[in-house]
This record gives structure tokens, C-alpha cells and sequence, in this order.
């Protein structure tokens, strides 16, 4: 499968959409990169010593000036994993580890398929599912 371009519109959530795009098309590995706009978002900090994501919740209109990701297999699933930045009004950015976002008038995704397949697998050291050493 070649590179596609996906644009998403008002409401939909941004990483539910990659995911399904994904498994309607038969994409198990991939990269990804979009910008656009969203009414709120949810990103996430993670800390290592309580393993588990410290989420912040973006109630406002921002800017989704750079979203970055991958997707890979995890338990024989579709995973999404992406980082993402925003900006508001004043210009003051704010990011991490993207949970949700809602998008507010347009959200333009460029996904590239890999070849090589990108697994996870749960690393108990971490608390995370990391991807397998390729």
C-alpha cells in the first residue's frame, strides 16, 4: 500500500479514526504525521515511577501544530501511539503523549505503510507495551 492522505472533519476523534482507517485497510505498521485544529484534546505524561500516564485535559480551540506516531501490532490489534503538540491563541504550546482529540474543523493526516512489521509487547520494567527489537 502506498502513502495515503486521510482528512478528517468536525467531531471526529482523531485517534480512533487512524485506528480504524488501519484496520478497514488492512495497515498493521506505519508512520504518521498530521496538523489541523481541535476543540479539546486529552494528552499524557508518563511517570515512571507509578507507571501510568498523568493525563491532561484541553478544553479549548487549539492549533494541532504537529502530531507524530506510529502504528503497530499489539495482542494482534491495531496500536496507535502518537505525540502531538497544540497551540493556543496566545501562541503558548503544550503537548505529549496524545489520548484523544476531538477535531474542531479539519485534521489532514499523512500515513505511510511500512514493510517491516512492528510489534509490542508488554515490558514489565517500564509498564509500557514497547515495540520489539526489529
Amino acid at each position: 500500500m502506498n502513502a495515503r492522505f486521510i482528512v478528517l472533519k468536525r467531531g471526529m476523534e482523531i485517534t480512533e479514526e487512524i485506528r480504524k482507517f488501519c484496520v478497514k485497510n488492512g495497515v498493521k505498521s506505519a508512520y504518521f504525521t498530521a496538523i489541523g485544529a481541535v476543540s479539546s484534546a486529552e494528552v499524557g505524561s508518563y511517570n515512571f515511577e507509578k507507571k501510568c500516564y498523568v493525563v491532561t485535559k484541553l478544553s479549548q480551540p487549539l492549533e494541532l501544530t504537529n502530531l507524530t506516531g506510529n502504528v503497530s501490532l499489539a495482542d494482534g490489534e491495531v496500536f496507535f501511539h502518537g505525540h502531538a503538540t497544540f497551540s493556543d491563541e496566545q501562541a503558548q504550546a503544550t503537548g505529549g503523549h496524545l489520548m484523544t482529540a476531538v477535531v474542531s474543523v479539519t485534521c489532514e493526516i499523512f500515513l505511510i505503510p511500512v514493510q517491516q512489521q512492528l510489534n509490542r509487547k508488554f515490558d514489565g520494567e517500564t509498564g509500557l507495551k514497547l515495540i520489539e527489537s526489529c
